[in-house]
Parts: structure tokens; sequence; C-alpha cells
């Protein structure tokens, strides 16, 4: 009876292992139409932020991605660990970001600095990455401020 409450002891103190993170390796197009359909406030807004086409490789440490937008290649890398990563948007702009996981989901927190009406402004945004039942990336984003940044969701399917 010992033995069998002290294996009982040891599996409940034993910490519950991770979850490994989503792996969202892989080749993937926008789709157009589900993206379009209205998100939770009703809204549309197309907005592909992976580009057309995103080539996506990822280990422990970092996530990489390859995307195209009007046959243009943006590379981007963010790291895993919670350190800062540095990226290079269209126009030069150098965008500052920490990836974390919650659960199933990558979160991409980024600062960058742009002008609008003329007057300098700091951007940050948050971009939400998971893949939903059906197997297709989701990309949702927010930010502020709400002059530079419109609430948007894309969809994206995985090339077979």
């Amino acid at each position: 009876m010992r033995r069998h409450v002290l294996a009982l002891l040891v599996l409940l103190l034993t910490p519950a292992a991770a979850q490994a993170p989503t792996d969202f390796a892989g080749t993937w197009t926008l789709d157009a139409e589900k993206t379009m359909k209205p998100g939770p406030d009703g809204r549309i807004v197309m907005a592909p932020m992976l580009g057309e086409r995103v080539v996506v490789s990822q280990d422990a440490t970092s996530i990489k991605m390859r995307i195209t937008v009007q046959g243009n290649v943006v590379a981007a890398t963010y790291d895993l660990t919670g350190a800062e990563s540095r990226n290079v948007s269209p126009g030069d702009i150098t965008v500052i970001s920490r990836a974390s996981w919650k659960g199933d989901r990558l979160i991409i927190e980024s600062t960058s600095e742009s002008t609008d009406q003329g007057k300098p402004i700091t951007v940050r945004t948050t971009r939400v990455l998971w893949i939903d039942k059906a197997g297709d990336l989701i990309v949702e984003r927010t930010g502020t401020p709400a002059s530079a940044v419109t609430p948007s969701r894309s969809v994206y399917r995985r090339e077979r």
C-alpha cells in the first residue's frame, strides 16, 4: 500500500510535460475567401499580413518567414527564447519584436517608428498566430495607434 501511495505522490508532484509549441513550418498561401469572412465584430479587412505566400521554417529557438508580397520577398526571423528580434520591413523600417508562446499560439509583439500626417509616431502591434481545427494558419493583428494599425485577420492554407 505504501508503494502505491508513494507512486501516486510522485505522479502528483512531478510537473506535467510542457506542451510542444505549434509547428508552423511549411509553405502557406493566402486564402482570400476565408480571409474575407467577417470577423467577430462583423468587419471585413483584407490584410494579407504574411503576404500572398509565406515559407516558414522553425526550430526550438527561432521561426523564420520568407514572405512574398507583390513579387518581392521579405525575410523575417523571430527569436523564440524571449530575446529581442530586429527585422527590416519594406521602406527600410526597423521593427523590434519579442515572440512568446501562449498555449498553442505564437504571440509576436512589435514596435516600429513611422509617420502619420507628417508627424513621427511609434507603432505597436500584436500578431497572434495559430493553426485552427481545419489546419489553416490564422494571423490576427491589433495595435496602436488606430490611425496606423487596423485590426485584421488573415487565413492561410498549407500547400501540399
